[in-house]
């Protein structure tokens, strides 16, 4: 009953979002996480590809933020993984609070994973290196195959 409350809470997010969130720069040129500019356009190309939702919630402020998306998200390795597995998109909690309220986003640095049909995978607080960043997304997008595998055994 708790997953499909929350899964009902992310649809009206989904739902109520038109405008944009912050994106951070950089594109293939420097290897850097490709983010999309909203979160209903990251659910709509993650339905259509089937790949999980990434969610980076940050804010200006948040020191562990910036120290995140600079040796973290900015590491090639990593940053190639997440382009090829995930549809992405950084939200600052500053513009978008309603988001945050509703993911239930308390501290920051706060990485939300969600199934193309907005079930939660994952959610990790905190500031995290790249490896345990990795290991972290990987268990995340094992649970969204696993969570596939099981929909079409059940058909």
């Amino acid at each position: 009953m708790r997953l499909m409350t929350r899964r009902m809470a992310v649809w009206g997010v989904l739902g109520l979002l038109t405008g944009a969130v912050s994106v951070l720069a950089g594109g293939p040129e420097n290897k850097a996480i490709t983010w999309q500019t909203s979160l209903k356009a990251a659910h709509k190309l993650a339905r259509e590809q089937n790949k999980p939702m990434l969610l980076v919630f940050g804010a200006e402020w948040c020191g562990y933020c910036k120290k995140l998306e600079k040796t973290t998200l900015e590491n090639a390795q990593l940053a190639k993984y997440i382009n090829t597995t995930f549809v992405s998109v950084h939200i600052d909690v500053d513009e978008e609070e309603k988001i945050a309220q509703i993911l239930d986003v308390k501290s920051l640095p706060c990485t939300i994973v969600l199934s193309p049909g907005a079930d939660l995978l994952g959610k990790f607080e905190g500031y995290m290196q790249p490896a345990p960043m990795y290991q972290k997304l990987d268990s995340a997008n094992q649970l969204h195959r696993e969570s596939q595998a099981t929909a079409v055994l059940t058909r």
